[in-house]
């Protein structure tokens, strides 16, 4: 069942220092099992100044809590952008609940101060079962917060340096790939050089034999000629010969 979005009206200061929240949670989770065990206590020895620190405890909760959700806004812009999927809406999730519990924490206060002026016993069943129901979701939420932590290595030194790392090695990786291509690319050209420049030459080499051969037939043409001549210029004297005798 997915919870309806609800916000605080707080403006969550940017100059709040990183990794104040796992020491508040401790006291988030602590403070309503404080009061609880007051309350046993104060069962059997009906003491008025149990009571009034037990409204005092419940004023510090409320301040701790504030101060556990605002710490965790801040910690949640430091490990939300090196999640993956699943632990940024286990983060959004854990945010949200967080919310809740702000609203929630105030039902067992109004339910005491009720108490006080109506002592009966189905107030003081309401108060009782209010607080139970508060420290239940605390550790759940508690439990949701280790998780982001173990799981998901949220605002995890080591962790995070090993995701920056592999961010190196992605966008290293890219550049190495963008190379390959180019080089390749570049491999094509100079095979499409190549076929052209011997194209080139079998063009050069084929106008060169033509060349040849025409230079060998005008050769043997002229040669050819100058037999004939020489025949018709010994053809002619012995004519003359013929005619002297």
């Amino acid at each position: 069942m997915t919870l309806p979005s609800i916000t605080l009206p707080i403006q969550v200061p940017e100059a709040v220092p990183l990794l104040l929240h796992p020491a508040i949670v401790h006291f988030a989770i602590v403070l309503p099992l404080v009061i609880l065990f007051i309350e046993l206590i104060n069962l059997f020895t009906k003491r008025k100044a149990l009571s009034i620190s037990i409204y005092a405890l419940f004023v510090l909760l409320m301040v701790i809590y504030v101060a556990a959700y605002i710490t965790g806004v801040t910690d949640g812009r430091e490990a939300g952008a090196l999640l993956n999927d699943e632990g940024a809406a286990d983060l959004k999730s854990h945010k949200l609940l967080g919310t809740y519990l702000i609203y929630f924490a105030l039902l067992p206060i109004i339910l005491k101060i009720v108490s006080f002026f109506v002592d009966k016993g189905w107030s003081r069943a309401l108060y009782s079962l209010a607080l139970i129901l508060l420290i239940a979701l605390t550790f759940y939420q508690g439990n949701k917060g280790g998780k982001l932590v173990y799981k998901h290595g949220a605002n995890v030194a080591s962790q995070q340096a090993l995701e920056e790392r592999l961010e190196e090695l992605t966008f290293e990786l890219e550049d190495y790939k963008e190379l390959l291509a180019d080089s390749n690319e570049d491999n094509v050209s100079a095979a499409d050089t190549n076929v052209t420049v011997h194209d080139s030459n079998a063009t050069l080499a084929g106008a060169t034999d033509i060349e040849n051969n025409g230079t060998k037939a005008a050769s043997t043409e002229n040669n050819v000629t100058t037999v004939r001549v020489k025949n018709d210029d010994n053809s002619i004297k012995k004519s003359d010969i013929n005619s002297s005798k």
